[in-house]
């Protein structure tokens, strides 16, 4: 499973005094009021940049962020019913226009406009970038590499070819020195991370690792390889962060400990927490800075973690907004099994569900109708690269009858994630917050009694029957769509 939540990166580098960045978006026929969601700097300084978010708002098929930032930095606009994805390297007193259409086939269409306009394509489009085409193009050669040094190879001929093109961007002046640097260093991370992702969801699968020719101790290799080959605990990220950054810092930690490697170990008594790792003492402490930082905004830290905290790091900049953002944090009053329904940017409770087992809740909750259900949970980053898809599914699904239904999966107290992420990622549709508890019941269903992993994708008929246990993923669009309507006949 790929560890990602998509909207977080940062970058920092200075640039001497606050200067206002102007992101315009222009659209053709959306209705006014139509939020949109942006990721955003805990201050002016790119560098400080965690789960901040802002909202912008549709008005006469437009709409405006602005902010003021002292250095070049990484921002995003989370997909919403107007838009997609999208990603965008800025500088202090940049000016950049999206526009923004959709071609007959309903796909969009991003025309970028301003003075580093190449490089917001390339990061928009380009394979290396983008997790489901780096995929496509990863997975065949994963299943017939004989050695992991071949898919190593494949992985460091993709960095090279990117970097070619930055380099050549930057030499034909179509781009800054301060976005040539940023986009390094954003290039080598999101690659490292995409690549591992892939690696790893073929590896912890049975099924899909029974079809490669490796061992398990040359996958284990191939990480740990791919983990230093892409060292993120190099000094050159000093001012550069981002969640493929995070982790990464994670995972090459994991990765020391189970080797055995003889690393220097920065032991500060940081990571006490249940939620936290001893083997994250082998990450550099100005990243363990970092680090605790993301953890806290994403709920995986208490009050306590953050007095100690405080003693470490007396200086820290994250230290107020994090002392804020324990002081503003809203209690939610949703509890597990809560069943509401999101439409229009606005979702409704419904009621709470009886039961854990998932046959009941199709059953007792949509009878006499098909049910599609997206398995999901706020730590899996490949359930979040499906949602890009989600509105086309949802449309197709409701022209269809069928109701759509999202079941998250994650442990009782990440509860407080579920309406932002439901929000955030516009999921059109039917909600149960059924909590990792569902898991047995899956099992049982599904006949996997090791787990069942996420994101998973099952079909219900109007009898409340599972007629399709694995279905294709929202990403293969007609290929998924041909299948619901075969097996519903």
């Amino acid at each position: 499973m790929k560890i990602k939540f998509l909207i977080i990166l940062v970058s920092f580098f200075q640039f001497g005094f606050s200067q206002s960045v102007s992101i315009k978006l222009n659209f053709e026929n959306v209705p006014d009021s139509v939020a949109i969601v942006a990721s955003k700097s805990i201050n002016h300084d790119a560098a400080y940049y965690l789960s901040n978010t802002d909202t912008i708002y549709t008005k006469n098929n437009q709409a405006t962020l602005s902010f003021n930032s002292i250095n070049s930095g990484y921002m995003n606009f989370s997909f919403s019913k107007v838009n997609p994805g999208i990603s965008i390297l800025f500088e202090p007193d940049d000016n950049i226009i999206l526009n923004i259409t959709k071609n007959q086939d309903n796909k969009y269409h991003i025309h970028y406009v301003g003075k580093n306009s190449d490089i917001l394509l390339l990061i928009n489009t380009d394979t290396v970038y983008k997790y489901q085409k780096l995929s496509k193009k990863l997975r065949p050669i994963i299943f017939e590499a004989n050695r992991g040094s071949d898919i190593l190879n494949v992985i460091k001929s993709e960095y090279k070819n990117a970097l070619s093109k930055l380099q050549s961007l930057y030499d034909e002046n179509k781009i800054s020195n301060q976005i040539f640097q940023i986009s390094k260093l954003y290039l080598e991370t999101t690659l490292a991370d995409n690549s591992k992702g892939i690696i790893e969801d073929i590896f912890r699968i049975e099924e899909e690792f029974s079809k490669t020719k490796l061992p398990k101790s040359e996958f284990i290799d191939l990480l740990n390889n791919l983990m230093f080959e892409f060292n993120p605990f190099n000094e050159k990220f000093n001012s550069f962060a981002s969640i493929s950054f995070f982790n990464s810092l994670q995972a090459t930690s994991k990765f020391i400990k189970e080797s055995g490697t003889d690393e220097k170990v920065f032991n500060k008594n940081l990571w006490k927490n249940k939620n936290a790792r001893e083997y994250y003492n082998y990450i550099p402490l100005q990243y363990q800075e970092k680090l605790f930082a993301y953890l806290f905004v994403n709920d995986r830290l208490n009050e306590d973690d953050l007095k100690q905290f405080k003693k470490i790091f007396p200086n820290s900049k994250y230290y107020k907004y994090l002392e804020n953002y324990l002081k503003n944090k809203k209690v939610t009053t949703l509890k597990p099994l809560a069943h509401g329904y999101f439409i229009n940017n606005n979702f409704e409770y419904i009621n709470q569900i009886k039961s854990y087992d998932i046959s009941s809740i199709i059953k007792d909750n949509f009878q006499g109708k098909p049910v599609f259900v997206d398995l999901w949970a706020a730590y899996c980053a490949p359930c979040f690269q499906e949602f890009s898809h989600s509105q086309k599914l949802f449309a197709f699904l409701k022209i269809n009858n069928i109701e759509m239904l999202y079941i998250a999966i994650d442990n009782d107290k990440e509860i407080a994630k579920w309406q932002p992420n439901i929000k955030q990622n516009y999921l059109e549709g039917n909600h149960v917050f059924a909590s990792n508890k569902i898991q047995e019941s899956l099992q049982i269903l599904l006949n996997e009694p090791q787990g069942v992993y996420i994101p998973r994708y099952l079909l219900f008929n109007s009898k409340g029957n599972l007629v399709l246990p694995n279905t294709k993923k929202p990403s293969e669009g007609e290929l998924l769509y041909n299948q619901i309507l075969e097996a519903l006949k």
